[in-house]
């Protein structure tokens, strides 16, 4: 049976790619106007429906005024540039950071509304001592198995299979399973943050990427039956 799966704070569709060519419905919400800007990577498919969409308190009533039906999934992304670990020697505002968290939240809040799967995921930040310890962590290259190699390189020093390390952390609730790791040979550190550099929407949306081998395992382990 088809489901109707949310990606929210998402604007390349990577996340809910392998749901659409499944035949779910998959709504990938992010404001153009939010820090990333506007995706230039982004997923095609039929199944997959970008809603340029602020996701803050109002939200749940502005999607169903939109006639976009409730959700039986739930991916999130809040942006993480404001408690990232990576960043903290970086000045951030206590309003900011509180944005990020009120975002997680909200996530958790809605999965709990429409009792279905959530997961937020996010690089190790401050979200953990902000919010809460998260559930589990992973490096993108564990799920590297999950790869066929012959997926498109969105950048020249991406490595193919996810090879790279980035501690990520995951929360969740409502059933959601945690897919079976496939590691693979890695380079040891973060392609991103060693080879990009400055603050252009480029690097940030480079930077924001879902890795595919986890989102395609959460796929398998969640949507795929």
């Amino acid at each position: 049976m088809s489901k109707v799966i949310y990606c929210l704070y998402d604007g390349s569709g990577i996340a809910g790619l392998d749901a659409a060519k499944a035949g779910h419905s998959v709504f990938c919400f992010n404001a153009d106007s939010a820090n990333h800007g506007a995706y230039f990577i982004k997923m095609d498919h039929p199944n997959l429906h970008y809603i340029n969409l602020w996701i803050d308190e109002d939200f749940d009533e502005k999607r169903k005024l939109m006639s976009i039906p409730d959700p039986d999934f739930i991916f999130a992304f809040p942006d993480c540039t404001h408690v990232a670990v990576s960043g903290a020697q970086h000045d951030k505002t206590t309003d900011q950071k509180d944005e990020t968290v009120r975002s997680a939240k909200y996530v958790q809040m809605l999965g709990e509304k429409y009792q279905c799967p959530w997961v937020v995921e996010n690089p190790v930040s401050q979200l953990a001592t902000k919010w809460r310890k998260p559930d589990s962590y992973f490096d993108p290259y564990e799920y590297g198995g999950y790869l066929s190699g012959e997926e498109a390189q969105f950048h020249p020093k991406m490595p193919k299979f996810d090879a790279y390390t980035k501690k990520t952390s995951l929360w969740y609730g409502n059933g959601f399973k945690v897919p079976p790791k496939k590691p693979v040979d890695h380079i040891g550190y973060c392609w991103s943050w060693k080879h990009l550099g400055g603050k252009s929407k480029k690097t940030k949306v480079l930077r924001s990427l879902t890795p595919r081998g986890w989102a395609k395992a959460v796929f398998e382990a969640n949507l795929s039956s």
